[in-house]
């Protein structure tokens, strides 16, 4: 029994590591392209629309993301629920991305600085309208990784032409955030036929209970998600209203190229969520160990990403972003080492204490701690710029790791759950 399963979750992993550097293969392909093409100032404003949409698309996910997999895992072997829950999930998906793009026209009505991209906006709001049909959750619930990264890579590789046919210049900003929202649009539509070839899929099965069901069961999974908004994407946003457009361009360009040396850790979470969720009641030993090494594995692959990046950030912003973005270089290292902090917290946060129906605790100090960082974003930068936004997160970081550390070692029943694989 323990061989398949191992076996199962180093094929998941290795699905995910192929996903991951396809996933970055494609903004790298375009990514120097595009930092050269619409400049910094330009690239600042792609930036800005996308962090705008990202909170769209933070209200429909609603944690579905994060719940959806769980959800899969206890209804696996039921198909008539399964093919519910997909539809339901969808629904109430369509009904907050109705809701988000409301508030959108409203704020565009209001604000000047939302209303002078709004046509960049609109592009990028593809992306949000692309997850309302996006079955990724489905696939990772079902441990169905190869297929996952096949729909996720087909989406993302299909729009790849697009930027250097209709990007030729600054003024095509609005064509470049199309074009990535097109992409989020194409992998909801694979989504979709992957489902169901591989028989989850049905006929449609959703009612106004189940919607409101599927939200009131992933609101506490929201509050945790559109905390994590308040830490980078915020940030983002901080920056458009309090400098200038250039900060915004070198904030967003040395945050992209941080995720190099998140690839691995990123993935190490993904692939063990739904198997710890699974063996969570069944075999809380065999939990508790994929848990620690899990936890290690995330602590050890991103100390070796962020240094690794670190040590070459002046060439690599150099080569990548061009001579537009001085100072990149030092801002790519402090973000790396934000990873340090972030992404232990977020593992411990979702493997320890979810399971452990420390899910509103979670939630609620991310929330916290969220606004601990944009408080320190909006003083620090108008002084420090984009340093400032990056300096604001990385407290806010370190300060919500404590947090969960310390709720872990004061509860004894998630103290056992580790100290029990010390006993025979």
């Amino acid at each position: 029994m323990t061989v398949p399963k191992v076996s199962r979750l180093r094929s998941n992993f290795l699905a995910m590591m192929v996903w991951q550097v396809g996933n970055y293969l494609v903004p790298l392909a375009t990514f120097p392209y595009l930092t050269r093409v619409l400049g910094a100032a330009q690239f600042g404003v792609l930036g800005y629309a996308t962090a705008v949409a990202t909170y769209g698309l933070i209200v429909t996910e609603w944690g579905f993301f994060l719940s959806g997999p769980k959800a899969v895992v206890e209804r696996r072997g039921q198909p008539e629920a399964l093919n519910e829950l997909v539809w339901s999930t969808m629904a109430a998906k369509a009904c907050l991305c109705v809701i988000s793009f409301a508030v959108l026209l409203i704020a565009a009505h209001v604000d000047r600085k939302l209303a002078a991209v709004y046509p960049v906006l609109l592009a990028a709001w593809l992306t949000v309208f692309g997850s309302v049909f996006t079955l990724n959750w489905l696939l990772q619930g079902l441990e169905r990784f190869s297929v996952f990264a096949t729909v996720a890579l087909a989406g993302r590789f299909s729009a790849l032409p697009l930027t250097f046919v209709f990007v030729r210049h600054s003024g095509d900003v609005v064509f470049a955030a199309g074009i990535q929202g097109s992409a989020a649009v194409l992998t909801g539509l694979f989504s979709l036929i992957a489902a169901w070839r591989l028989g989850v899929l049905h006929r449609p099965c959703v009612s106004a209970r189940s919607v409101r069901q599927r939200i009131r069961e992933s609101a506490d999974m929201f509050v945790s998600s559109a905390s994590v908004s308040l830490f980078g994407v915020t940030n983002a946003v901080i920056l458009a209203a309090m400098t200038t457009p250039y900060q915004v361009g070198v904030y967003t360009a040395a945050d992209k190229l941080k995720t190099v040396a998140n690839m691995v850790p990123a993935q190490i979470n993904t692939v063990c969520y739904p198997r710890i969720a699974s063996l969570f009641t069944a075999q809380p030993r065999s939990a508790a160990r994929l848990t620690v090494l899990g936890a290690v594995a995330t602590v050890v692959t991103t100390i070796a990403g962020a240094t690794v990046i670190g040590y070459i950030a002046a060439p690599l912003t150099t080569l990548i972003l061009g001579a537009g973005y001085a100072g990149s270089a030092s801002l790519l290292r402090l973000l790396c080492l934000v990873t340090v902090f972030g992404n232990l917290a977020y593992f411990l946060g979702l493997q320890v204490l979810v399971p452990f129906g420390r899910a509103r605790s979670r939630s609620w100090s991310m929330l916290a701690v969220g606004v601990l960082n944009v408080g320190l974003a909006i003083v620090l930068t108008p002084r420090f710029g984009a340093e400032g936004a990056a300096w604001s997160l990385l407290v806010a970081e370190a300060v919500l790791l404590a947090i969960y550390v310390s709720m872990i070692l004061s509860r004894s029943s998630l103290r056992n759950h580790f100290t029990q694989l010390l006993s025979r």
